[in-house]
């Protein structure tokens, strides 16, 4: 076992929690995880694919990673966090465990919750630590709160527009879409005074970084395997389809190796038109994601194009979780040019 996931471990020890490692499998391992470890306390349990990081953990070394896309939470393990970084990478959806005992770790009504843990409060074996079985902090990046963050990155007009009308774009209820804002304002990205959007560029790293675990899964509707440079052949009963990642227009992206779409529904006659395949033995690389929003305002001349591009901070989004290192810089691009032409 690896010394850094050994030590953080054994500190999770001190709160009562169980731990049992299994190593990677090869598509696992291939993937970017380095173990996945089974939590147990009080006849809970929970499963985590484990990204070892050497040295610090900190908020910029975890999002600028290519992190594993894993059917499991994923679970950060390095030797220290700082208390700042700590709090950023909560805040972004991710749970972590350091060799010291600063941890942010969630299941069930398990919640242990522990920062600015320092070497001397480590080596004091009689320190207690506290584990609440209580209800669990908001997460300003859960599903429902992502889709109105997205709505307000997207759309920076929404923010002189009723909470009802942010609710009706980003897809969620009023109620969800009061919540998010006051949210937001608490955490310092919205003026309580004017709406203004502040550190905008802050928001959309911290919303990027916890999507592909966070809202990208629930939004998964299905992966195929085909040709992702064949034009998409669409029917009238298909409805809107949008492209993101790679394949979106305006990428400049050659030869794209994904095609990502989000679709209303899945509707298996396009996978049949469009000869994608859903064998196990191919790796997917065509993804269909459900659509949440809907795009405000109304269309006064021609009805908008049944093949358009989602919107442009989930095409970043999706070219950043891809991992690839030349994508990577093909989002830095898309992302300079879409928010310069966006006042937030």
């Amino acid at each position: 076992m690896h010394s850094v996931l050994s030590a953080a471990l054994q500190r999770l020890q001190e709160f009562g929690i169980e731990s049992k490692v299994d190593a990677a499998l090869p598509g696992q391992a291939d993937n970017g995880l380095d173990a996945v470890v089974t939590f147990s306390r009080v006849g809970e349990t929970a499963r985590y694919g484990v990204v070892v990081l050497t040295g610090s953990i900190t908020f910029n070394s975890v999002v600028r990673r290519s992190l594993p896309v894993s059917a499991d939470p994923l679970l950060i393990i390095g030797d220290q966090i700082s208390r700042r970084s700590a709090l950023l990478l909560r805040d972004a959806g991710f749970q972590f465990v350091d060799g010291l005992g600063n941890a942010f770790v969630k299941f069930g009504s398990v919640l242990i919750e522990v920062q600015g843990r320092t070497m001397q409060e480590a080596d004091r074996s009689s320190r207690e630590a506290s584990i609440r079985q209580v209800e669990q902090p908001a997460n300003l990046f859960s599903s429902r709160r992502s889709q109105v963050v997205l709505a307000l990155l997207s759309w920076p007009g929404l923010l002189v527009a009723s909470v009802r009308d942010i609710a009706r774009v980003a897809g969620v209820s009023v109620g969800q879409a009061h919540d998010s804002m006051a949210r937001l304002t608490e955490a310092g990205f919205l003026s309580p005074s004017s709406r203004r959007m502040i550190r905008a560029d802050d928001l959309l790293d911290y919303w990027t970084a916890a999507y592909p675990n966070g809202l990208g899964k629930r939004l998964a509707l299905a992966g195929y395997h085909g040709d992702t440079e064949r034009p998409v052949q669409l029917s009238g009963t298909d409805g809107p389809i949008f492209l993101s990642g790679e394949s979106a227009k305006g990428t400049d992206v050659m030869r794209p190796a994904t095609l990502t779409l989000y679709v209303d529904a899945l509707n298996p006659l396009l996978a049949m038109r469009n000869k994608w395949n859903s064998r196990p033995d191919r790796t997917p690389n065509v993804f269909l994601r459900r659509t949440f929003w809907t795009e405000p305002g109304a269309v006064e001349n021609d009805p908008p194009e049944q093949l358009r591009n989602a919107p442009w901070p989930l095409v970043y989004a999706d070219l950043m979780a891809i991992g690839d290192a030349r994508l990577r810089e093909v989002a830095k691009t898309w992302r300079d040019r879409c928010a310069s032409a966006v006042e937030v």
